[in-house]
């Protein structure tokens, strides 16, 4: 959801009243060409996207009108967000702010968000973001939710062991009980055997590629094994296809990496 841009005080005033007293407004004086705005916009929006009766609109100051609201109203700094609950001013903030300081300074005032969305919303968040940690502290709680969630399961065994944390993403492997995750599991677990073996393959190939699985370097593991099922597709009972198949399922079915390397192992297994 976008910040709209207004004009007026009277364009204002309706906006107001479309909140009505469950939504908050947050009314921003700037102006579109300040360096900073783009910025703060952003964090802003990414606040929209997360509470859906959260509503944003810019005064922009270059705009007469908006300009002599910010006089009337003594503002002395630039942006300055003030915030409207139930049709009156509650509070005023000035200055700059990222996503989550102004989220902490806006946490009396944000309207709810829908009933059973919250804890996915914080999870794809901070996958988005790239927060693994966060990441890691919300899956237990999620997959509690929603237990027979394939990709739960398979996101948690990945950041597991994106995060060095090997022993612990075997634990939740071996409690993929799930109809839909046997096969999944029965891969993994030649995974983890490759990724715990401490001795020489006797096959430096194969050594190279087990040290990429180690180092949860998935990417450059998929493209290794590729390349050594073209060579040796009798290797270890065909160990590198049912490993392969095992890193597509951590990866993501629908991740555009993974499509192109299934076709391609398609293309080795069957042309």
């Amino acid at each position: 959801m976008a910040i709209q841009i207004l004009n007026s005080p009277r364009e204002l005033s309706g906006i107001i009243k479309e909140c009505g007293n469950e939504g908050t407004l947050l009314v921003i004086f700037d102006s579109t060409a300040s360096q900073s705005y783009p910025k703060f916009s952003a964090a802003v929006e990414s606040l929209l996207g997360k509470y859906p009766l959260l509503k944003a609109v810019l005064m922009d100051i270059e705009k007469p009108e908006a300009a002599m609201l910010a006089n009337q109203m003594r503002l002395s700094a630039l942006p300055t967000t003030v915030v409207i609950k139930g049709g009156e001013t509650v509070d005023q903030l000035e200055g700059l702010f990222d996503e989550a300081s102004l989220e902490k300074a806006l946490s009396a005032y944000l309207p709810p968000k829908p009933a059973g969305e919250t804890l996915q919303e914080e999870y794809d968040q901070a996958v988005a973001n790239g927060e693994n940690q966060r990441a890691l502290a919300l899956l237990p709680i999620l997959r509690a939710e929603k237990k027979d969630d394939r990709n739960l399961w398979l996101s948690h065994i990945r950041l597991l062991l994106q995060n060095g944390q090997a022993g612990e993403a075997r634990k939740i492997a071996e409690e993929m009980e799930s109809p839909s995750l046997l096969a999944e599991k029965t891969n993994l677990s030649l995974l983890f055997r490759e990724i715990s073996e401490t001795e020489s393959s006797g096959n430096e190939a194969w050594d190279e590629i087990r040290a990429l699985l180690k180092e949860a370097k998935f990417p450059e593991a998929v493209e290794s094994l590729l390349e050594f099922v073209a060579r040796d597709r009798k290797f270890g009972d065909d160990l590198a296809r049912k490993i392969l198949l095992g890193l597509f399922a951590l990866l993501g079915d629908n991740d555009p990496f993974v499509l192109r390397s299934r076709a391609r192992l398609a293309n080795l297994l069957f042309v």
